[in-house]
């Protein structure tokens, strides 16, 4: 049992860290599912570039390769001097000739779907960076396009967009490699300071997991993290399993000794049954032996007194003999009178044996009547069924009947109603031809005045077909606009058109417009799609509140159920040990021959986790705590305590392993003793070597072992013992 106990706290143990790897698995398989999710749909990308790849997934347009962010892997380290150093790059479309690009803003345009720019890879050509003895400079980390990982056809691409562009460590080492260069290249550091080239600088905080490349750097962390949880949550359910079969099999030998413990007990029960059943027949023999002895003498008296009567017998025959002769002549008298009395008896027998006769007739005359009664009985029953299933047949037959009647009003109530329609669709077909003479005439009469509205229209036509001339100058002109407005400030027509101010002076706008750039530039990339981004996480925020209030509500709740189960087990564990405490006062002192003994909690504010102090005094002794004790008497004190919880709370057997081992023969007397006047509610089953609990028991059994391998129980009742020696004696 202790070796099933100690499978179960290891299986219950690998099951925890198999849950805590499978929540880790799938948090991490949530968080990659929402960023694939966001890579999917190009989150963050503009719209633009949105339904551009989404058009080019379909294959509606060719040879379109993606986004400059989707095509570079970039280390952690990096990720974020990357990010600042491509900008508003990042969303720039790779294709593959100058067609493509042709063909995917003409796509664009033609569903005004917005504006993007382009790189041919064969047009675009790689950045030629001239200052030499830049990677000598401290806090020189690389150039931007050497610190990324890319398919080498992309090569000239990040070339033209990374090239001339160098990552720091610092701002400090930047400002001084700047200052050596005089600020004619652009310089990056690490944590996304930008010093541009002419000496304008750029900077601040950066968030380190919003960006693009984050979040891909974000999406392959996470994938190399799950195959690792994956990993171990493999390996757990493994250890799970072979704890199971482990735990099975330690369940399979318990389940084995039990049934083997139940087969002897069974054998003793056999052997016990067994044994009553030979001494009941050896008492019957002891009894049968007394009762033959009583007998012999009996008969042996009784052949005295024969003896004495056989006697007195012929000497009472002698006298009667005188008699006889005297009575013979008197019997001779009498016989006369006997024959009238034989006569009568003859005529009563007679009349006996007619009653007789007519009794036996009756009784076959009975037989007869209840075999008529049965057949009645039975002929009765086959009537009475006959009459059910007529009945029922008959019922059937209303039911069918009522039923086909019923089928039948519905019939003549749907013809009824066909005739009427009939009758309205007659009258209706009549009202249609004369509405469709009356309408041929007015088709005539329309066919009068479109011949000459058409005369119209035709002019019209002309005057429109100038017009769409005028219109399309017009909308050329406005693409024109639009066009240089979103290359020069990247604005759309109706953001402009939002922001549209009256002039007050031409020179003023102008520094404005200065201002403005410098201002657009320093913002760097941007996330058009941040409101809806932010609606998004605010859904989500808003459910892992629920959630949390829905945790936070079952945790108070569960914290009452847990105080109301406390409550109740304080209650319930004072009550037990008061009754077990005032209990084993009398044991011990019926174990000691007097003395005093008491149970105490060390902390009866906390006595569900306070240990508990056994404070005794044996007859002649001072009070003391159990562990002053010695080995004899503590062993003896913990008999008594178990005794008292026996007591409290009795059960049907008790199995003892040298209990009494500690204590001496005077001890072992009283503890046997205890033991039998205990044994009226609970058996006891006792190893021991003991001579005292061996003169207290029942029943003896020993194990031997006359040949090699073979074992030998063998079993002495010592209650049938004693009643044999009692008979000897």
């Amino acid at each position: 049992q202790m070796r099933l106990d100690a499978r179960r706290k290891k299986l219950d143990t690998a099951q925890e860290k198999l849950r805590r790897f499978q929540m880790d698995e799938q948090n991490l398989g949530a968080r990659i599912k929402m960023l694939s999710e966001m890579e999917k749909v190009y989150e963050g990308y503009s719209k633009a570039v949105k339904v551009l790849m989404t058009e080019a997934v379909r294959g509606g347009l060719s040879g379109i390769r993606g986004p400059v962010a989707g095509l570079i892997q970039v280390p952690d380290q990096y990720a974020v001097a990357i990010e600042i150093a491509l900008g508003g790059a990042m969303q720039h479309i790779v294709v593959e000739r100058d067609q493509d690009g042709k063909q995917a803003i003409g796509w664009l345009k033609r569903r005004d779907a917005g504006r993007a720019t382009f790189l041919p890879m064969n047009t675009v050509r790689p950045g030629e960076f001239r200052e030499k003895g830049v990677e000598r400079a401290a806090g020189f980390v690389g150039m931007a396009n050497q610190l990324i990982s890319f398919a080498q056809e992309y090569r000239d691409i990040f070339s033209s967009l990374l090239g001339r562009i160098v990552i720091a460590q610092d701002l400090d080492s930047a400002m001084a490699m700047a200052r050596a260069y005089g600020h004619r290249f652009r310089i990056v550091t690490l944590d996304g300071q930008v010093l541009n080239a002419g000496g304008s600088m750029t900077g601040g905080s950066v968030s380190r997991s919003a960006g693009i490349l984050s979040r891909a750097n974000e999406l392959e962390r996470l994938g190399r993290q799950r195959e690792g949880v994956q990993l171990q949550r493999k390996e757990a359910e493994g250890a799970v399993e072979t704890v199971r079969r482990e735990l099975t099999a330690a369940q399979y030998e318990l389940d084995a000794a039990s049934a083997q413990l139940r087969t002897a007990e069974d054998a003793v029960l056999s052997f016990s049954g067994r044994a009553e059943g030979a001494q009941s027949l050896l008492d019957e023999a002891l009894a049968r032996c007394t009762q033959i002895r009583r007998e012999r003498e009996q008969a042996a008296a009784r052949s005295e007194e024969n003896t004495r009567a056989i006697a007195q017998a012929k000497q009472r025959i002698a006298q009667l003999e005188g008699a006889a002769a005297a009575l013979r002549a008197e019997s001779e008298a009498k016989a006369e009178g006997h024959s009238t009395l034989q006569g009568q008896l003859e005529a009563l027998n007679r009349q006996s044996a007619q009653y007789s006769a007519q009794l036996a007739g009756l009784d076959g005359e009975r037989a007869a009547s209840a075999q008529n009664l049965a057949e009645l009985e039975q002929l009765r029953q086959d009537l009475s069924g006959d009459a059910r299933q007529r009945a029922e047949m008959i019922a059937r037959f209303e039911a069918q009947n009522q039923s086909l009647s019923a089928q039948v009003g519905q019939s003549e109530e749907q013809l009824r109603q066909l005739k009427e329609q009939s009758q309205q669709l007659t009258r209706r077909i009549q009202q249609l031809n004369e509405e469709k003479l009356e309408l041929e005439g007015k088709r005539n009469q329309a066919d009068r005045m479109a011949r000459e509205k058409n005369t119209e229209l035709l002019s019209m036509e002309r005057e429109v077909s100038v017009l769409e001339q005028k219109a399309s100058s017009a909308r050329w002109e406005e693409e024109q606009i639009l066009d240089k407005m979103w290359e020069t400030y990247q604005l759309s027509h109706e953001a402009a058109r939002s922001q549209r101010v009256e002039l007050e002076s031409v020179p003023k706008a102008q520094r404005r417009i200065g201002e403005l750039k410098k201002s657009i530039s320093a913002l760097g990339s941007i996330n058009p799609d941040a409101v809806e981004e932010f609606e998004r996480i605010n859904q989500r925020y808003t459910y892992l509140v629920d959630q949390r209030d829905d945790v936070t509500k079952a945790k108070g709740e569960l914290e009452g159920i847990i105080a109301q189960i406390i409550g109740e087990m304080t209650r319930i564990f004072r009550e037990q040990f008061d009754r077990i405490n005032q209990t084993f006062q009398g044991t011990f002192q019926e174990l000691f021959r007097g003395g005093k003994a008491t149970l105490e909690l060390e902390d009866p504010e906390d006595i569900l986790n306070c240990g508990i102090e056994i404070r005794v005094q044996p007859p002649g002794k001072a009070l003391k705590i159990i562990s002053l004790l010695s080995g004899g008497e503590k062993a003896f004190v913990a008999i008594a305590l178990y005794f008292a919880i026996l007591k409290v709370r009795p059960t049907p057997f008790c199995v003892m392993d040298e209990i009494e081992a500690a204590l001496d023969d005077a001890n072992v007397v009283r503890f046997a003793q205890y033991m039998r006047r205990m044994s009226e509610k609970t058996q006891f089953i006792v190893i021991t070597h003991r001579r005292g609990t061996m003169e207290e028991s029942d029943v003896l059994y020993g194990v031997t072992m006359q040949e090699q391998g073979v074992s030998r129980m063998l079993t002495i009742n010592l209650n049938d013992v004693e009643r044999e020696l009692n008979m000897e004696l």
